[in-house]
């Protein structure tokens, strides 16, 4: 695996996924600027080249119930670089609490496009080479979330033991793909 601070967005391709052509042309232009390898639009899916590893970037402008769909299908299928891919929303602008619903939807992570590139960047790859766990439960599949709990571990609301879930240690590496192993 590449040392964390040699990585780049060069080997990603950023698949963009907008409400309008404004929108789209929007994301792709930051997509190119932040140095993404490949930048399509999510109807060319499959003119992604083989082996790279594929960023979704989700505006927030479209509506929640296609997002909860897009992430459960790609959450479902068999293909690890579809499976675990970083899913990124984008939010044009503030205020941070509209982040939440996001969060707790599944995204990987979400972002401002208002915030300066640099940091949009850092956090795109901060998604890379470094393990990052995942849970799979009845109703929820996707990046552990628990520090953004709002019921906290002693409050009585709380279900002992919590629900029945398993964790998955993944690690994004653009030169070799994902590895996704189960942990106890």
């Amino acid at each position: 695996m590449p040392a964390i601070d040699t990585i780049t967005l060069a080997d990603c391709a950023a698949l963009i996924f907008a409400p309008d052509a404004r929108s789209s042309e929007s994301m792709s232009a930051l997509a190119r600027t932040l140095g993404f390898g490949h930048v399509l639009e999510y109807t060319k899916l499959n003119a992604l080249p083989p082996r790279t590893l594929p960023f979704f970037l989700v505006h927030n402008g479209i509506a929640d119930h296609v997002k909860q769909r897009l992430l459960r299908g790609l959450r479902a299928t068999e293909e690890l670089r579809r499976k675990f891919a970083p899913i990124i929303c984008l939010i044009p602008h503030g205020p941070r609490h509209l982040m939440v619903p996001q969060v707790e939807m599944g995204f990987d992570e979400v972002l401002f496009l208002s915030d300066p590139v640099a940091e949009i960047g850092k956090a795109l790859i901060g998604q890379l080479g470094r393990e990052i766990l995942y849970i799979e439960a009845p109703h929820y599949f996707g990046p552990d979330r628990r520090r953004l709990e709002r019921v906290s571990r002693g409050d009585p609301r709380r279900v002992p033991g919590g629900t029945e879930h398993r964790r998955i240690q993944v690690v994004r590496d653009p030169q070799h793909g994902i590895r996704a192993s189960y942990v106890s």
